[in-house]
């Protein structure tokens, strides 16, 4: 019988059904998972995973930093004892913008510690402010008021307005801030004295610590004072290579018919040099219609003794664009290419994307290249990873206004 017994508890241990075994033999260290980071801002985000607890008490903690050496983690936190994956997430701050982090889980029970995999995100940029170049107010024979709105993104901002007869502006006034705020807010100055009759353009600029961000341009003019001849350019702004057509009015008194000189310069100080002439109709309208001009250039028209106040034409680059595809896969190279007249070697040329709130978001950069006749030449890889409207912009110069090429509409899968 005692023979027996010692049988039975033998075969008893063999088979794990006494003493401590089974627990021991259950016993497993954590299982864990590296999720993806989530709510990612230019300073913080939240790392998340999962966490198996086996069974066991089971605390867990996340190593990140700019490398897989990690250097940071988070306080340690309980995970519990269950037998099934449980969701875990911390967030993390003061990280800096536009650089790479990894991080990993880390889960610790009785019987071991378990590393998770690997995982790894980029910090974006801190945004620069957004601006927007509102129409003036107040506008008289020799001032305005400029207008706008600045949002500071969370940044100590300051702005300027940005001014002058031709859209290379010239002229700025004095710095204004917009404050460190959230919310667009309501910027203005008063410009002047300025000179009756004249049309001017300008656009608001604010920066803070993320950059610089550029308002569109806007153009106003000035109350006309009286005169003998009236004049008028249609379109004020051309593509180059494209012509404009000159008109206006002989104010009475005057003859039946009348003769008018039309005269250009490259600036309102001259050199004047007469470009074509005509005669009036009986009323005493008159038109003409110049050869296309190659660079921003005033008209001014003479007759009967009187002069016309100058007119400005804004000659525009001329920008073609083709695309390497308009249907790539998410995180595909497409390449930009094009050429641009009149040619202006060295020249930044900026391909942008249209983003959801209307405005264009510069992308990508290259400079203009040399080509054969009047025109220079660009190419430009960029990665495409979400669809949408893009263009490219090239200008402005001291002689020519920003041209923008047609918008190329891209499809990602």
């Amino acid at each position: 019988m005692r023979r027996f017994v010692r049988v039975i508890v033998c075969a008893s241990a063999a088979l794990g059904l006494v003493g401590p075994v089974p627990a021991a033999l259950g016993a497993s260290e954590p299982v864990v998972s590296t999720g993806t980071a989530t709510a990612i801002t230019s300073t913080s985000t939240t790392l998340n995973g999962t966490v198996n607890p086996e069974g066991q008490a089971t605390s867990y903690y996340f190593q990140y930093g700019t490398t897989t050496s990690y250097g940071s983690e988070t306080a340690t936190a309980a995970a519990g004892s269950g037998t099934a994956s449980v969701n875990v997430s911390v967030p993390i701050g003061s990280l800096v913008p536009q650089t790479v982090y990894h991080y990993r889980l880390v889960a610790t029970n009785a019987s071991g510690t378990t590393l998770g995999a690997d995982v790894s995100f980029t910090t974006p940029r801190r945004p620069s402010p957004a601006v927007a170049t509102r129409h003036p107010s107040n506008v008289t024979q020799t001032s305005a008021t400029l207008t706008g709105t600045v949002d500071p993104e969370g940044e100590a901002t300051s702005y300027v307005f940005e001014y002058g007869t031709t859209a290379a502006y010239g002229g700025r006034t004095p710095t204004g801030s917009a404050g460190p705020g959230t919310t667009t807010v309501s910027v203005s100055a008063t410009l002047g004295p300025l000179a009756p009759n004249t049309t001017y353009h300008y656009r608001l600029v604010a920066s803070n610590a993320a950059g610089t961000t550029y308002g569109h341009d806007v153009s106003f003019k000035t109350a006309a004072l009286p005169a003998g001849v009236t004049i008028a350019a249609s379109p004020g702004t051309v593509v180059f290579g494209q012509p404009a057509t000159v008109s206006g009015r002989v104010l009475p008194p005057r003859p039946s018919r009348v003769a008018v000189t039309l005269q250009s310069a490259p600036s309102t100080a001259g050199p004047w040099t007469d470009t074509a002439t005509s005669t009036t109709t009986t009323s005493g309208a008159y038109a003409f219609r110049p050869t296309a001009p190659t660079s921003d250039i005033y008209y001014r028209a003479l007759s009967d003794g009187a002069t016309s106040r100058p007119v400005l034409v804004l000659v525009r680059f001329h920008v073609g664009v083709r695309v390497s595809s308009r249907h790539p896969l998410p995180g595909s190279w497409v390449r930009f290419h094009g050429r641009v007249a009149p040619a202006h070697f060295w020249l930044r040329v900026l391909v942008q994307w249209l983003g959801p709130r209307g405005r264009w978001h510069t992308i990508k950069h290259t400079r203009l290249r040399r080509a054969g006749g009047d025109a220079s030449v660009y190419s430009v890889r960029v990665r495409i990873e979400r669809g949408g409207r893009f263009r490219v912009v090239v200008g402005p110069d001291g002689d020519h206004a920003q041209g923008r090429s047609p918008t190329v509409r891209i499809r990602v899968p």
